[in-house]
């Protein structure tokens, strides 16, 4: 059986890779499309994947729960896959014949409806088909072959996106179709050949308790309070995406997704590590181990805060550099957006790891309560930031993309430590809510004080950093980079904590480390 550290590192070095790669296709597609288009794009999958999460209701958080835990009856998946396609055939008939066309006029906002029907399909493959195969991978660990499988995807996006690129064929339609035809062929091929994987142990499954009635009572009492997150979620991601396309326009759309799609590279690690977390915590729930879940979960979540504080803390400075370089004078405006999205991820690493906990262990109740209340709040603040000052009185202050970036980082940042408290609470631990602060100001300051003597440095070759081309700016980067990294060797070295560790744990790597570099050098 593969261990926990074997299976993040593989899942951590194709997250990674995955990750690079989607970065420079998302860079590829806005920069061919244009902040409009790119805005009606990110649009028509935002609004998709809201009506996804409404229809799941948290059944796709069930089925990964319930297969993790112990081997399932194949009558189990067949009742689950039936639910799927009913989801995808219930959405098509809602687009196309029962809602009016006034309606679909006012929710789209005149976007073509063949491309709505397109953006249907393609965030159901890439949404539900695609997570249920990574899900039963991951719940018979097949984590190789899964991460394998979605470094493969976004490769061929890439090939696509460049041959539409040379072709001057790249449109919405065209994107659209390949996130199809990707997922779509990458499916069916998995889930042949994960056949095998799944033949049932008798002494661990007894299919006779799996018939449909029994399954669908554990999903009701599983989803019964992930329905009402579902409802709510819906209107909140529907109410955020609805009002910046409205107010803000198809560009600042544009903009707020370019800055969202930047900063989630300091969620790497975390996306590395949530389903495995998911499966260990749900096995060790199920066993009564609840020392365990607790030791999992204070040390994930310290040691993956600190990992995207890192991350985040290095790129702030570089923000309006990455964007005009990477992106173009046309987007010249997201870097502010950017630079206050690029706190996100980091509260939202210990947001994704406390929603993990919950629905891992089936404490939904609580988490329905905590996240309905989060969602209450968000939706009328979202139109005091983002509406005009003429759209309802003098409320709406009209900050577009801004007000949202502003929103969704203020609001995380409060409710997800309050999540930590309830969740520090009942397994008796310490919660420690300053000390992600303490290490963000911390590392701001080292990483600005990098920027200004690489930028002093630079002074003397050429006027501005600002100023270079891409490889220019790659190369003073790497230069920062690599005194931001030893800066923050010494800080956890000194201060192991911030990052979730001992001084035992510190020295230990720093021997294994010397030890490889012993190697290495014969």
């Amino acid at each position: 059986m593969s261990s926990i550290r074997k299976r993040f590192l593989i899942s951590a070095v194709a997250n990674a890779g995955r990750a690079a790669i989607s970065l420079a296709v998302g860079l590829l597609v806005a920069r061919g499309l244009g902040p409009a288009d790119y805005g009606n794009l990110a649009y028509l999958l935002g609004s998709f994947w809201a009506i996804r999460a409404l229809l799941d209701i948290g059944s796709s958080s069930a089925f990964y729960t319930f297969i993790a835990q112990r081997g399932r009856s194949f009558k189990y998946y067949a009742i689950y896959f039936a639910w799927l396609v009913f989801q995808f055939l219930f959405s098509l008939a809602l687009v196309v014949v029962l809602l009016p066309g006034t309606l679909v006029e006012q929710f789209w906002l005149g976007l073509d409806r063949d491309l709505i029907v397109l953006a249907l399909l393609a965030t159901f493959l890439q949404n539900q088909v695609w997570m249920t195969v990574v899900q039963m991978h991951e719940a018979v660990r097949k984590t190789v072959r899964i991460q394998v499988a979605g470094v493969l995807i976004i490769l061929s996006h890439l090939i696509l996106v460049c041959a539409m690129l040379l072709g001057d064929w790249l449109s919405l339609s065209a994107v659209l179709w390949a996130i199809v035809g990707e997922y779509f062929v990458m499916a069916v091929w998995l889930s042949m050949t994960l056949r095998g994987a799944y033949a049932i142990q008798p002494t661990t499954v007894n299919s006779s308790h799996e018939d449909w009635q029994s399954v669908l009572k554990a999903y009701v009492i599983y989803c019964r309070p992930m329905a009402v997150i579902a409802v709510f979620t819906f209107v909140y991601e529907m109410v955020d995406r609805w009002l910046l396309q409205r107010y803000g326009g198809a560009s600042q759309q544009g903009f707020y997704q370019v800055a969202a799609q930047l900063s989630t590279i300091s969620l790497l690690a975390a996306s590395s590590i949530l389903n495995i977390f998911w499966k260990e915590i749900a096995e060790a729930n199920e066993r009564g181990a609840h020392e365990r879940v607790a030791g999992m979960y204070q040390k994930t979540t310290q040691s993956l805060v600190f990992v995207a504080a890192f991350v985040a803390c290095f790129l702030v400075p570089w923000t309006e550099t990455l964007v005009d370089t990477l992106l173009g004078s046309a987007f010249h405006s997201a870097w502010p957006v950017l630079a206050v999205m690029l706190f996100y991820p980091i509260h939202q690493t210990v947001g994704q790891i406390n929603g993990t906990l919950f629905m891992a262990t089936g404490r939904n109740s609580v988490y329905m309560k905590l996240t309905v209340m989060g969602l209450l709040v968000s939706i009328p603040v979202s139109y005091a930031l983002i509406a005009s000052g003429t759209a309802w009185g003098e409320i709406g202050l009209g900050m577009g993309a801004m007000g949202l970036a502003v929103k969704i980082v203020g609001l995380n940042f409060i409710f997800v430590n309050i999540q930590s408290w309830v969740i520090s609470r009942h397994y008796g631990i310490s919660f420690e809510w300053s000390e992600p602060l303490v290490a963000i100001l911390i590392l701001l300051l080292i990483s600005f004080s990098c920027k200004f003597m690489v930028g002093q440095l630079h002074s003397h070759v050429q006027p501005t950093i600002e100023a270079s081309g891409l490889w220019s700016m790659l190369t003073w980067m790497g230069v920062a980079g690599v005194l931001y990294l030893a800066s923050g060797l010494a800080l956890v070295t000194q201060v192991p904590s911030l990052a979730g560790m001992q001084q035992n744990e510190v020295r230990r790597y720093w021997v294994k480390f010397g030890d490889f570099f012993r190697l290495s050098n014969g």
